[in-house]
């Protein structure tokens, strides 16, 4: 076959939708991205910014509930590997029940009360318990798509259980002499490849700084896509130079590529980056104009979060979306429009059945 019968090939699937990927969850963030086949998608978020929650609910949770409600009528399979090296699996999965509970029932029950890391007095009831003990059936759903792996781990042991995966679902043919190809069992599956964050890798032989275990992995990372079709998530912290006195008195503090730690390759390597940004923790206006002062409750808790695409290789970038933002439970939302938020979408986000509707 000829490289334009390969390219004729794709441009027929693309017609077919099979190459329009799995929906995030986010209307207008949808306009941009997807979750697709061959892609590296970088995210990143100064500490405690709930850049791990976005994680969640943009690339997991949103996803794998859309491809559950609509398997009959979606021709694409979804396989994600999850190194979850800062939080444990208990946790996660915690977190994750928190979310669901308060979809469906509208009562946020936190992690902390969940686990019992809180006083006697704020245990959970028998009722709380029970809505804990329904949702095993919507765990174990996520578990038919989603494999968790806690603690730290080193590029090699990643690229390893990746290529052991690829290799375990398709196979690898010579198409000349110098040349080959993966051809998967199944073209429509998107396996997504999940490193929750990059600056927890364990280290690496003959690799002696973080930098270069960075690099080392975001090495791996293209070769999987661009070899096996692996999809990758990494996850990445910003630099402290984003709390520069001079760039805070100057109102400069909104991220640039620039601002991720540890690594330049990361961002030159990836498809997509995506930056979460709190203008609260930085006494600065929101870059799109939202009034921050309505969107912090009686508690002082932030609910607003600012994301913006960096850097889209497909497609726009340099586009914000205001996103609501309840810290509690992990779970983010598209704000409306900004000439279309009114008084009524404020307060519904602080008493938060915005969330629910």
């Amino acid at each position: 076959m000829s490289d334009f019968d390969n390219l004729a090939t794709e441009v027929n699937d693309g017609i077919l939708g099979r190459n329009s990927g799995i929906p995030m969850g986010f209307t207008r963030l949808n306009n941009y991205i997807s979750i697709r086949k061959s892609n590296i998608y970088l995210l990143g978020g100064y500490t405690g910014s709930g850049k791990t929650s976005l994680l969640d609910d943009a690339f997991v949770l949103n996803p794998v509930d859309y491809l559950l409600k609509n398997r009959e009528r979606e021709n694409i399979d979804l396989q994600i590997i999850y190194w979850s090296m800062e939080r444990r699996k208990n946790f996660k999965l915690a977190k994750w029940i928190s979310r669901r509970i308060f979809l469906d029932h509208g009562i946020i029950i936190p992690v902390n009360r969940m686990m019992g890391w809180c006083n006697r007095e704020q245990r959970l009831t028998p009722d709380e318990h029970d809505l804990f003990l329904l949702h095993r059936e919507y765990i174990e759903a996520i578990q038919s798509v989603v494999t968790i792996f806690d603690g730290p781990e080193n590029p090699t042991g990643i690229r390893n259980y990746i290529k052991k995966m690829c290799l375990e679902q398709g196979k690898v043919e010579d198409v000349d002499e110098y040349h080959k190809v993966y051809l998967p069992d199944k073209p429509n599956k998107i396996i997504l490849n999940i490193k929750d964050h990059i600056g927890l890798h364990k280290k690496e032989k003959m690799l002696t700084t973080k930098k270069e275990i960075i690099d080392k992995g975001s090495e791996d990372d293209r070769y999987n896509r661009d070899f096996f079709g692996v999809s990758t998530v990494a996850l990445s912290q910003f630099n402290r130079d984003i709390a520069n006195p001079m760039r805070i008195k100057n109102g400069d503090v909104e991220p640039m590529l620039e601002d991720f730690k540890d690594s330049g390759s990361t961002q030159e390597d990836a498809d997509i980056v995506l930056s979460l940004f709190d203008p609260m923790r930085y006494k600065v206006p929101d870059p799109s104009g939202y009034q921050l002062d309505k969107l912090k409750d009686s508690m002082g808790r932030k609910k607003y979060r600012s994301l913006k695409i960096l850097k889209n290789s497909y497609g726009s970038d340099d586009v914000r979306i205001g996103l609501a933002f309840q810290p509690e439970i992990g779970m983010f939302k598209e704000m409306p429009k900004l000439n279309d938020t009114t008084d009524i979408d404020y307060e519904r986000i602080i008493d938060n059945q915005y969330f629910l509707s």
